[in-house]
């Protein structure tokens, strides 16, 4: 795993090579004039394995989710947002 730095102006500027660039297992920390934002890129996969260290529950709900996108137990958008947007 690698970790790496990015300038708010840079990412701006860049940002569809910037996350074409980000491997599976890179974190890229966005800094602003200089100082950590407290924010990240990071690839989806390695923040599950992160938060699974953190919350075995998390990995569950995972798989169940899963589970239920292949039965096809699922919501389409307008259902979820239709009368909100």
């Amino acid at each position: 795993m690698s970790t790496q730095t990015i300038d708010t102006t840079d990412l701006r500027n860049n940002l569809s090579a910037t996350l074409q660039a980000v491997g599976k297992d890179d974190i890229l920390f966005i800094k602003s004039r200089g100082k950590l934002t407290g924010k990240a890129i990071i690839d989806d996969e390695l923040l599950e394995d992160l938060l699974l260290l953190k919350d075995s529950a998390y990995i569950a709900r995972i798989a169940k989710a899963r589970a239920e996108i292949k039965k096809g137990d699922v919501y389409t958008f307008d259902e979820v947002f239709g009368d909100v947007l």
